[in-house]
């Protein structure tokens, strides 16, 4: 399907500007292959890079976390499911007088799923096997193929981490146990309603109990994490009414209130009446132990950090309740009045008598017949899979929400309860449709109406994205590296407050900061690295990252509101890609298109293996024509290069088609 506004790598302008801009700069020649304020170039066969690639990333891992299988038991019925989905998308589409698109082409259709399962575009193996195998169902063993994966684990890791707003340091703390934590439940592929009710309910401290994460995440914000939780699991905004009765919906203030009574009791950090506090203020003791050593001696930095830690533990008081705020208006209730639990619909499930009021709202939000619950999931994944939601915003869900195929989204929602909410098989379902497997087709989701699913929305890729496909084709292993494991971390900094000494915390704090802490990950991590960047899949690296890198240039989110990434593109994009050290990485010798380009027989064998690294498609008759005009200017890797960076920048390479 032609898209005038998506300027493929065989549009004559595209490659008219890329070219232009390489012979009028001498980009690769003076700043790839030469010293950059010079006018002198040097030949590629005099150039020996910047430093190499670092061994760690030049040879294929040797081993990486074992991942829960698809049920080889359901490919039938996962078939017959799929049927169901594209029925109830066609008879919608015959509704509205409109075709489906055809089939994705195999070039087109591998290096969608690679990139929406496992997060990367294919290698050029990869792609190559693909478009020759001659299978009838071979998609379907693609799709089971990349949800067995790690890179399936990585993205998905990457998806929750933006709705979760997923930070490695909150506050005092050090959250990496927390992220492990939802790394691992995607990898080991736990039921969705599992985990939530566990990051729900979980207490102690947070390298005992990574789930309670979730919790400290919005430590001090009681009446915010109720809005957010609302938001992120049940699809519904209810912040407004914390403040007063939402303009636009059916909520009060005092059901907001109701329903955060629930959680009132939670206490995220040690207080007078803890254990901790047994021999009075662990802090201030500690102080007061400084000042006998030496007067100067002062309780900051790691040492300040780590004992601060030790003390953020979440725990329920039952005795604790919510009043209504000194300023509340509305005739339902005073000013200063306790507030008794109540859920926003239904009723508390079965069984939850005898339960805290935080497991009871647990209960109550991950039940089976709580009408949002799954309705929330399956419409998220839904969009996750095929680029729009079935109703937007994905989590502003309310009564006259309109719908696209109400029909459609009650099916969806009754299979995620039929799979006992399998995240892995809902998705391997909703990627076995022929919807999924259609070409794709131009959307913009800010229009004021529906799209009616032709085949999957036209997207550009997230920033994780980017990264990640720019590394497969420079480097082999993405994994190269180990950081601390939760159990390390607990070792290291766990401390008991009651009899903790100024020695005890001198040498955790030094042993935090030689082991676990911030900077001994990143020593770690720079065995990874090329020209300051480590060179690790976008999962593996800190989060966030400081402003100025590529992921946060090209829009991950400062994970401090939800969803809050962008694929909007900007100026420093354009800079990024146009100066940024990935074309140097990838001519780098020992990376695997330089490797690969090596190979080739020849200039247009040459070609073939660019267009298939990075567009993952061979190329056009006119685009042969370009390129090889370029690629005879007498400096081969030069001019390998000049064409590597081209297609680099070309739209298409950002776009998932």
């Amino acid at each position: 399907m032609k898209r005038p506004w998506l300027p493929s790598c065989h549009s004559p302008l595209l490659w008219f500007v890329c070219l232009w801009y390489i012979a009028s700069t001498g980009y690769l020649s003076q700043r790839a292959f030469g010293q950059p304020d010079s006018k002198r170039t040097i030949s590629s066969r005099d150039f020996r890079g910047y430093g190499g690639l670092p061994a760690p990333v030049k040879s294929v891992p040797a081993k990486l976390p074992e991942v829960a299988p698809v049920d080889m038991d359901r490919v039938t019925e996962c078939r017959q499911v799929a049927e169901k989905i594209d029925a109830l998308v066609e008879a919608q589409l015959a509704h509205q007088k409109l075709s489906a698109n055809s089939p994705a082409n195999d070039h087109t259709f591998v290096r969608r799923a690679f990139l929406d399962i496992s997060g990367a575009i294919p290698g050029l193996v990869h792609t190559n096997a693909y478009a020759s195998d001659k299978q009838e169902r071979k998609q379907e063993i693609l799709i089971d193929g990349l949800l067995n994966s790690y890179g399936y684990v990585s993205h998905s890791y990457n998806y929750w981490a933006s709705i979760l707003r997923l930070n490695d340091r909150q506050e005092f703390l050090p959250a990496t146990s927390y992220r492990d934590w939802v790394k691992d439940q995607v990898r080991i592929n736990r039921p969705y309603d599992e985990w939530v009710r566990e990051m729900l309910t979980a207490e102690g401290k947070l390298w005992d109990n990574p789930a309670a994460g979730y919790t400290l995440r919005d430590d001090g914000m009681p009446l915010v994490h109720i809005d957010n939780t609302v938001r992120v699991f049940l699809g519904t905004q209810i912040g407004c009414a914390q403040c007063h009765d939402h303009p636009f919906d059916r909520w009060t203030q005092k059901n907001f209130y109701e329903l955060a009574a629930f959680t009132a009791g939670v206490v995220t950090r040690d207080g007078g009446d803890s254990p901790a506090f047994s021999n009075g203020d662990p802090i201030e003791r500690l102080k007061q132990e400084a000042k006998k050593i030496d007067p100067e001696k002062r309780l900051e930095g790691s040492m300040d950090q780590m004992m601060q830690a030790n003390l953020y533990r979440v725990s329920f008081d039952a005795q604790r309740v919510l009043k209504l705020p000194l300023d509340y208006a509305y005739s339902d209730g005073k000013p200063d009045e306790v507030v008794a639990p109540s859920v926003l619909w239904g009723s508390l499930p079965e069984g939850s008598e005898g339960k805290t009021r935080r497991e009871q709202f647990a209960q109550w939000l991950t039940a089976t017949d709580n009408p949002l619950f799954a309705k929330t999931i399956a419409n998220r994944l839904w969009k996750r899979v095929m680029g729009v939601g079935l109703i937007e915003p994905i989590d502003d869900l309310r009564d006259d929400s309109p719908c696209q195929n109400p029909e459609l989204l009650e099916f969806l929602t009754q299979e995620m309860i039929r799979l006992k909410f399998n995240q892995k098989e809902f998705l391997r379902t909703l990627y076995y449709t022929k919807t999924y497997q259609r070409a794709s087709s131009d959307f913009d989701p800010s229009l004021a109406e529906f799209y009616h699913f032709p085949g999957p929305r036209l997207r550009r890729m997230s920033a994780e994205q980017v990264w990640d496909s720019i590394l497969t084709i420079a480097v082999y292993n993405p994994f190269s590296f180990e950081l601390p494991d939760n159990e390390k971390l607990r070792d290291t900094v766990n401390v008991d407050m009651a009899t903790v000494t100024w020695s005890d915390a001198e040498k955790i704090a030094t042993s935090y900061d030689e082991t676990v802490g911030p900077q001994a990950r990143q020593e770690i991590m720079n065995g990874s690295s090329y020209c300051q960047q480590v060179l690790a899949r976008s999962s593996e690296l800190p989060s966030p990252l400081p402003a100025d890198h590529f992921l946060r240039q090209f829009g991950q989110g400062d994970r401090e509101t939800i969803e809050g990434d962008s694929t909007a593109p900007n100026v420093p994009q354009i800079l990024t890609m146009f100066n940024g050290p990935f074309t140097h990485m990838m001519l780098e010798s020992g990376s695997v298109i330089h490797n690969n380009l090596s190979r080739s027989r020849g200039p247009r064998d040459a070609l073939n293996v660019m267009f298939l690294s990075i567009l993952n498609r061979p190329p056009t008759s006119h685009d042969c024509d370009t390129a090889l005009h370029e690629m005879s200017r007498g400096d081969i890797m030069m001019d390998y290069g000049n064409v590597v960076w081209a297609l680099i920048n070309t739209r298409e390479f950002l776009f998932i088609q």
